[in-house]
């Protein structure tokens, strides 16, 4: 794959977000698949991952992303994303105020074979906490 159909499928995967779809947001990812969360959390695997995302759709609904930049180089893309959603559900402890958050983050995608294998995000979980606190 190119790096222009590259920066293409990981637009396509935050898009599915947009769904709240577990399955949908999913099948862009391989099951050999191994994320990287920031703040020196372990790696997940695949059915780690997916238990992460099935949480954060209950907790939250009405979910925009926008991809504010994209830089790609071989098989990894660089995103940079804003995220708008509504606290529905519990999250953290927190009850759900439904207030409207937004959530920036940077993703770093590794792609193989039109699914993403590896994945690194970094994002700001104190500004989140802030922002659905009562």
């Amino acid at each position: 794959m190119t790096s222009e159909s590259n920066k293409a499928l990981t637009r396509r995967y935050f898009k599915a977000y947009e769904t709240g779809d577990i399955e949908t947001v999913m099948k862009f990812i391989d099951h050999s698949y191994r994320l990287h969360p920031g703040g020196g959390a372990e790696p997940m695997s695949y059915e780690e991952r997916k238990q992460d995302e099935m949480a954060f759709f209950s907790a939250f609904s009405n979910i925009k992303t926008t991809v504010e930049d994209q830089i790609a180089e071989g098989n990894k893309v660089a995103n940079r994303i804003t995220m708008h959603c509504i606290h529905t559900g519990d999250y953290q402890g927190i009850r759900p105020a439904g207030k409207r958050i937004t959530i920036t983050y940077i993703d770093i995608t590794k792609i193989k074979a039109g699914k993403i294998i590896e994945e690194w995000v970094e994002f700001d979980l104190m500004s989140i906490l802030k922002q659905i606190k009562p």
